[in-house]
């Protein structure tokens, strides 16, 4: 493992990549800035507990299709890892739990991606934007996607606009009409 490593890219269906893996880039790679692992279906809340541990610079996740994270695991890294900036959690089984903390904990949070989180609700994606104090990520979210997301209602898009920066995409709906709601 190489110390210095500050990117790690291993996307793509795949049975390679473990929780044991992950854990050991994050041990040995101090200084990871990067990590996408979409789809990797042996990846769950141990490695998020791994990289909130050892990668607190971490800035940017891509966990989409790793449905064995679960809100203990995001919960771990959304407090281990503050200076995030752009965070995918599509397809997970997390709640409004995980929500809660992002909004209390991601100060720099430019992008979130939400889609096909079957668990979340409005009241999860108004915590995003407010967070408990009425900050939350309001002012620096750029990006808020929840795509298939049975439980949030269309309505919040509007409610989202009207708090986030003027330029603030906001993607929402359930066919490829609704898509973008910019």
């Amino acid at each position: 493992y190489a110390p210095q490593l500050t990117s790690l890219t291993i996307a793509g269906k795949n049975y390679m990549v473990t929780d044991e893996f992950i854990a050991q880039i994050a041990r040995n790679c101090h200084q990871l800035t990067f990590i996408d692992v979409r789809d990797s279906v042996r990846v769950g809340h141990p490695s998020l507990f791994a990289l909130s541990e050892h990668c607190a610079g971490l800035e940017y996740a891509n966990f989409d299709g790793c449905v064995s994270c679960l809100d203990t695991g995001v919960l771990a890294l959304v407090r281990g890892c503050l200076r995030l900036k752009g965070l995918n959690l599509s397809e997970l089984g997390i709640t409004n739990t995980s929500l809660v903390a992002i909004g209390n904990n991601l100060h720099y949070l430019e992008t979130l991606v939400l889609d096909m989180c079957q668990l979340i609700s409005t009241d999860g994606i108004k915590a995003v934007v407010e967070g408990p104090s009425g900050m939350g990520c309001m002012f620096t979210l750029t990006e808020l996607s929840f795509m298939r997301c049975r439980r949030v209602h269309n309505e919040v898009v509007e409610w989202c606009k009207q708090r986030l920066k003027p330029n603030a995409i906001v993607r929402s709906g359930f066919s490829l009409a609704d898509m973008d709601v910019s």
